[in-house]
């Protein structure tokens, strides 16, 4: 009964989340003719577990006992797929597919529904729920349903669960429910008490009351990121090139980190005019040249005038960097304040010590941040991996990106810390900083 379009679900083992679905997904092809409804599992086999338990409420909701649905009529399909087609006596479709979401969402490209399902969602990949489920709907203007298992502080799914369960940051575009097993009336109470004394606390608290707990490996603490968030009035979020606003006489810095291949280049400005530091302007785009990247981020320095500008300098970074200052040149006349493009040459050393201010920083309440989806999934997806040489790694969860999380910590690195001259940044970073 939610009117969010996109509703989440936190479910404990046994509270009835297969059953819910069922009921949900039945009603709207019975009750809402023509449309289509796509179920997404992990694997095929949990698809058609869903799938079944739909096809059997249909079968007896049209075995002619209900003169309200008289005239509507039932085709399966089981295989390859399982595909469900009720057809009304005006001659409308509803339409419910079944896939897996295995090979990384490949069999899902190319779809299009007015609501997607997907069961166990927390073991879903994370690139499947982030890019390729999201467009299917983009058609219809369509709702998104996801229900699972908690599976840790980690991933897409709870990032999406995070969100809604802040409606004053998200408005009404997402709700999210806790639901604890012991919420199932019809469930054995001796049981549920016998497993509680067999578990540990943590592990009941996530199997079954549907808690997510800290994942272990998280670089950031999520209280720490809840802590940071804040709607701040005149934020920009989108593309560069768009309006945003900038405050003359304002102490602004700004963080680059460039995208290559299939990651995002993105651009974070800060307010460092008094701590916190507050972000006030987010772009974050992929697949532009070089060049129209540089001019775009040299407007963004055009219009906020940043006292420090820290860029990725690696590999690509030497000749990016020389082609945002022509740009920046270009942009700006001489004597105009044009800030120095500092090059950030990442090794595992200079990584961790970024990292580790930004760390710092939002432990230390020292920075706000908008609630930004991309940014707070990367945010809570970072985390430590095992490295080689048995070094530890930090970077995305799986195949997820970290781009925002990079261009927060360079922003933040050109953040004035008490006491702490640029000079100090140097003999901290040695060599990092190149120019």
């Amino acid at each position: 009964m939610s009117p969010a379009p996109v509703r989440v679900a936190a479910c404990g083992r046994r509270w009835g989340k297969t059953e819910s679905l069922s009921v949900d997904l039945a009603t709207l092809a019975l009750a809402a003719p023509g449309t289509r409804q796509l179920v997404v599992a992990p694997t095929d086999a949990q698809a058609r577990l869903l799938g079944e338990d739909v096809w059997a409420r249909l079968e007896k909701a049209l075995d002619g006992t209900h003169a309200e649905l008289a005239g509507q009529t039932l085709v399966v399909r089981a295989r390859p797929c399982l595909v469900m087609r009720v057809t009304d006596k005006d001659g409308q479709v509803s339409e419910i597919l079944c896939r897996t979401a295995g090979r990384d969402g490949r069999n899902l490209r190319g779809l299009w529904a007015h609501r997607i399902v997907v069961d166990e969602a927390a073991h879903v990949p994370d690139r499947v729920l982030r890019e390729v489920l999201p467009p299917m709907l983009a058609d219809k203007g369509g709702e998104w349903t996801l229900a699972s298992s908690p599976n840790g502080r980690q991933g897409a799914f709870y990032g999406l669960y995070a969100r809604g369960a802040r409606p004053h940051t998200e408005g009404l575009r997402h709700e999210s429910f806790q639901c604890a097993t012991s919420d199932n009336p019809h469930l054995d109470r001796a049981w549920l008490k016998a497993q509680e004394q067999d578990m540990s606390p943590e592990l009941f608290a996530q199997e079954f009351g549907a808690q997510f707990l800290d994942s272990f490996g998280a670089v950031f603490r999520d209280e720490d990121i809840d802590a940071a968030i804040t709607d701040l009035p005149g934020v920009r979020l989108e593309r560069a090139g768009a309006d945003s606003e900038a405050r003359a006489g304002r102490h602004y810095v700004m963080g680059i980190d460039w995208g290559r291949k299939m990651d995002y280049s993105v651009v974070i400005v800060l307010d460092a005019e008094a701590c916190p530091a507050r972000l006030v302007h987010l772009s974050r785009w992929r697949g532009t040249g070089w060049l129209p990247q540089a001019e775009a981020a040299a407007s963004l320095v055009a219009r906020f005038r940043p006292r420090r500008l820290v860029a990725d300098g690696t590999s690509l970074g030497d000749p990016l960097a020389a082609l945002l200052t022509e740009a920046i040149a270009q942009q700006l006349p001489p004597g105009a304040g044009r800030p120095l493009v500092e090059q950030f040459q990442f090794s595992a050393e200079t990584k961790q010590a970024l990292i580790d201010r930004l760390t710092v920083g939002l432990a230390g309440r020292g920075l706000q941040i908008p609630p930004h989806g991309a940014l707070l999934d990367e945010l809570r997806g970072f985390e430590y991996a095992p490295g080689g040489q048995g070094r530890l790694k930090m970077a995305a969860r799986g195949s997820g990106h970290d781009d925002c999380v990079i261009a927060l910590a360079l922003a933040y690195w050109a953040v004035p810390a008490p006491g702490m001259s640029r000079a100090d940044f140097g003999i901290l970073l040695g060599s990092s900083l190149t120019r």
